[in-house]
Formats: C-alpha cells, sequence, structure tokens
C-alpha cells in the first residue's frame, strides 16, 4: 500500500509518498495543469492505480483543497481512496513531533504518516447537487449578514442629519422610505415640498395609503429638524451609494431564493415536514448537512454542527461548559432559528 500525503496551497502543493518499504520520497507541484499532468505521470510510473493500492489524505480545508480532489476523482480514484482530513485532527498529529517542525514539507508528511497509521476520521465533501445548494445557500447567509451592516451604517447616517425621520416610519428599509431617502436625503429638502406636494408624492409611493397625521408629522419636522448642519455632502454621498448597495443586494438576494427554492424542490426532502423549519432554513440545512447516512451517530452530526459540549474541569474544579462552535457557523445558525421559530408557535 502506498499513502500519498498533500499539504495543499495556493500556487503550490507539497506531496509525501510513502512506498511499500516504508521510504518518504517528498516533492513539490504548481497548483496549476502542468503540475497536475506531472502528478499525473508519477502516479502511472508506479502502477498506482492498480488494485486501489493508493490511499491520498489532504487536510479539507478552506477551498484550496478542491481542485486537486477533483481532479484525483477524473484520475480514477474513488471517493474512498482520497481521505479529507479534519485540519485539527492533523494538528494534533502534528503536535506529537517533539521537535516542533514547520514546513508544507513536513505537514505534507506528517500527513502521509497519519494515514499510514490508520487512525483518521474523514471529513466528507458533496460533489453532487449539493454543494450547488451550499454555495448559494450560504451566499445568501453572507449577503444577508451583508444587508443588515449597511442598514445599520444608513440608520447612523440619517440619524446624523435627519434624526427625527426614523421616528415616523415605522418600516426604515420599505418602498416608500427607501424611495424617498433616495430623492430627499436632507430636511431642508423635504421642508422645501408643500404639505399637498408631499402628500401627493407619499400616496403615489404607498400601496397601503399613509396616514395623513404622518405626513403632517413628516413635514412638520423636516421644518423643525435638529440635523447637523456640518458635513452634509459627504453624509448625501454616503446615504447615496448606501442605497445603492441596499437595492441591489435585496435583488441578489431575491434571485438566489428563487434559485435556492427551485433546488429544494427537486430535493423533496421530509426535512420541511418538520415544525419550525421553513423553506430558508431548511435548504441552509440540508446543503451544510449533505447525505446524513455520512454521520455514523447523531453525537457526530451534533459535533459536525459545533453544539458539542466543551468540556472545562480539573480536579475539583468545573468550570462552565459552553458549545465548542467547531463546526459550520451556517448549520449552527439554521437551526438555531428553526428553535426560535418553534419556541414562538
Amino acid at each position: 500500500m502506498f499513502y500519498l500525503g498533500i499539504d495543499v496551497g495556493k500556487f503550490t502543493h507539497s506531496l509525501c509518498l510513502i512506498d511499500e518499504a516504508g521510504h518518504h520520497d517528498i516533492w513539490q507541484i504548481n497548483n496549476d495543469k502542468s503540475g497536475f499532468e506531472s502528478l499525473r505521470k508519477k502516479i502511472n510510473s508506479l502502477n498506482l492505480l492498480i488494485e486501489s493500492r493508493l490511499l491520498v489524505g489532504m487536510e479539507a480545508t478552506g477551498h484550496y483543497f478542491l481542485n486537486i480532489y477533483d481532479f484525483l476523482l477524473h484520475l480514477g480514484l474513488s471517493t474512498e481512496q482520497i481521505a479529507l482530513l479534519n485540519p485539527l485532527q492533523v494538528k494534533s498529529f502534528r503536535n506529537t513531533n517533539l521537535r516542533g517542525a514547520k514546513s508544507d514539507n513536513v505537514d505534507a508528511e506528517q500527513i502521509a504518516v497519519l494515514l499510514q497509521f490508520g487512525n483518521f476520521d474523514r471529513c466528507n465533501v458533496s460533489t453532487d447537487h449539493i454543494m450547488n445548494l451550499r454555495e448559494l445557500t450560504r451566499l445568501k447567509s453572507d449577503l444577508t449578514a451583508n444587508l443588515g451592516n449597511l442598514k445599520r451604517k444608513m440608520i447612523a447616517v440619517v440619524d446624523r442629519i435627519f434624526p427625527e425621520f426614523a421616528k415616523i416610519f415605522a418600516n426604515k428599509f420599505g418602498l416608500t422610505v427607501v424611495t424617498l431617502l433616495t430623492d430627499y436625503q436632507t430636511p431642508e429638502e423635504f421642508a422645501a415640498l408643500s404639505l399637498e406636494e408631499l402628500t401627493a408624492l407619499i400616496k403615489g409611493l404607498s400601496k397601503r395609503g399613509v396616514n395623513r397625521d404622518k405626513i403632517q408629522r413628516l413635514h412638520e419636522a423636516a421644518r423643525n429638524s435638529i440635523g447637523i448642519s456640518f458635513g452634509r455632502e459627504g453624509f448625501k454621498i454616503e446615504l447615496s451609494i448606501l442605497l445603492t448597495q441596499l437595492k441591489s443586494i435585496e435583488e441578489q438576494i431575491d434571485f438566489l431564493e428563487g434559485k435556492i427554492a427551485e433546488m429544494v424542490n427537486e430535493l423533496n426532502s421530509p426535512l420541511f415536514t418538520i415544525p419550525g423549519i421553513g423553506k430558508t432554513t431548511g435548504a441552509a440545512i440540508l446543503a451544510e448537512i449533505g447525505d446524513i447516512n455520512h454521520f455514523a451517530s447523531a453525537v457526530k452530526l451534533i459535533a459536525f454542527a459545533g453544539l458539542d459540549p466543551k468540556l472545562k474541569s480539573s480536579g475539583t474544579y468545573q468550570g462552565r461548559t459552553p458549545i465548542s462552535k467547531r463546526g459550520s457557523k451556517y448549520l449552527r445558525s439554521a437551526l438555531w432559528y428553526s428553535a426560535m421559530v418553534l419556541c414562538r408557535v
């Protein structure tokens, strides 16, 4: 049996091959087609694709491993012959080296030795429609977080130039508010409108209609605002840019939700029959877990989500027991939101 440890990198990969006699061969390849081709030639020259004589291992960290992982699959290796290793386990095994050496070549050698020992756990990577779903749900989650940051920045700007504005509208980011702030950003610009003009403008924007008392309060607030007068031009430009970004991200999120819904409908998963799990959270849970059969027990699934307890005790001392958070933050978030929905039902 041959063991190939790969320490993946952005531009180069370090490799260590341990043959049946225990000899260690260490070299590097570029992370490009020529580098992959040189690896293919070496594997073929040793006839390692015959009778499953090769076990490959690499850390499932970041995204740099995906290209060489895909290459090895197309080369003819099965998923059983490619061990994706938990970076924490590899680090722990590396620390058994009393000399404390650390380099890309040393890391590749340590991975190959770990494969030879055989005492390792595998990570799983989806290469089918689940990966598509995971990419889109994670992107949507990140865009939603960015949207929250944008809204907080917008509130901070409006609070400085027109602090009374936010008190009048309950939905601070509805169509009416966003459109008003796009065209009129300072209290002076609002005050330049007559009450009749402001009323006609807002009623043309609102589908449900706006209470006349609210329009009157906005009109009076604009004429009696305590908004700051200095730095006004900079704040207007900032607010204009933030509004443009807000509209763009909202459109992108709507687009992603449509694509995610199409993928979820094709899966037809019973997960959505569980109370508290909606289309958004269910899609995120499915995307992160993938094939649930990859988890040998519920305990392993809990650990994958980072919800397992992190014990802190020594002798008579018993510290707090928080969750480890060493797992998918996207899965934890989806489970938390689902639990909160269920609590409110």
